[in-house]
């Protein structure tokens, strides 16, 4: 690699914006697409530094330290605060792209554009489509379904998957040492650099997944309506709970679809056919759009729960 870009594998989608750069065929947009937390707005943001960096990106002078701290006065951040990203925001980012910059570029870094609504998209197609001089837009999404088709027309595609375990277990020593939670955390993480840092970092974040994983196990082990909705009540309130428990359901069914594969015999085959695995991992995963959409998600978790009952 010719640049520092402190990446965790991705090694051919580095390579592949290395050649854009070394050959002059820098697309005006890019579009990174991948699970969440597997280190894809960590690139756009590494991709913009280089972008701004007389120097490539040395993470010591003063445009660097900007990108990092999200205050380059040429580089936008549009970061994912939870909430979708309305029409009104979308014409103030355009009347943004006009104004004069300071430099040769102006990076606009919009993560996990999905956020906007369809009709949102179609009033930054324009801009997108013909984008002022000198302008370069980098956007991350956790769910490429959902961008319009014709975004992602306008854009350069890049899909990111998973790490291996072996390359972020790797990464992991290196930065943190050897720790007795560190294998845990790795399956935990299911690939995702940045939820395995997390986890590695912070022991309540970790604690706290391996209770929901606990949790999991004993709701499907047995009925308890009463009890499943009252947890629902419960993790409903608080901020971050749902998309850890939807984080550890994905986890644990993963397990579950595999040792049932592998075994002619599982403790849970009297409860769950395979078939049933299945189903429920699809409405986990429609469980998900529609909290994504703002449904209710309190309404989308109780129906979710109503699969793990059987008679």
């Amino acid at each position: 690699m010719v640049h520092n870009w402190d990446i965790v594998g991705h090694q051919q989608q580095l390579l592949g914006l290395e050649k854009d750069l070394r050959d002059g065929n820098v697309a005006h947009a890019y579009l990174f697409s991948g699970p969440k937390q597997s280190g894809k707005f960590r690139v756009a943001r590494a991709f913009a530094g280089i972008l701004q960096c007389p120097n490539g990106f040395c993470g010591v002078c003063k445009d660097c330290r900007a990108v990092l701290a999200g205050t380059h006065p040429d580089t936008l951040f549009v970061k994912d605060e939870g909430e979708s990203i309305k029409i009104d925001e979308v014409r103030e980012l355009i009347r943004k792209t006009h104004l004069t910059r300071q430099g040769k570029v102006r990076v606009i870094l919009i993560e996990n554009v999905e956020r906007m609504p369809p009709e949102a998209q179609n009033s930054f197609l324009k801009t997108l489509e013909e984008p002022p001089e000198g302008t370069l837009f980098l956007l991350t999404t956790n769910h490429i379904d959902q961008v319009l088709l014709t975004v992602q027309s306008r854009v350069r595609h890049i899909p990111f998957s998973t790490v291996d375990d072996a390359v972020l277990r790797q990464y992991l020593v290196k930065e943190f040492g050897e720790r007795p939670e560190m294998d845990e955390a790795i399956v935990m993480a299911q690939g995702r650099p940045g939820l395995a840092i997390t986890l590695i970092r912070e022991p309540v974040a970790f604690d706290r997944h391996k209770a929901l994983y606990n949790q999991i196990e004993t709701f499907l082990k047995r009925n308890d309506l009463v009890q499943k909705f009252q947890f629902v009540e419960a993790i409903e309130q608080e901020d971050g709970e749902v998309e850890l428990f939807l984080d550890s359901l994905t986890r644990y069914l993963r397990k579950l679809v595999f040792e049932y594969m592998k075994m002619p015999r599982h403790a849970l085959t009297g409860r769950f056919s395979l078939e049933d695995l299945v189903n429920l991992f699809e409405f986990l995963e429609k469980s998900r759009y529609l909290i994504d959409r703002n449904v209710n998600r309190k309404l989308v978790l109780e129906n979710l729960m109503l699969l793990t009952e059987k008679n």
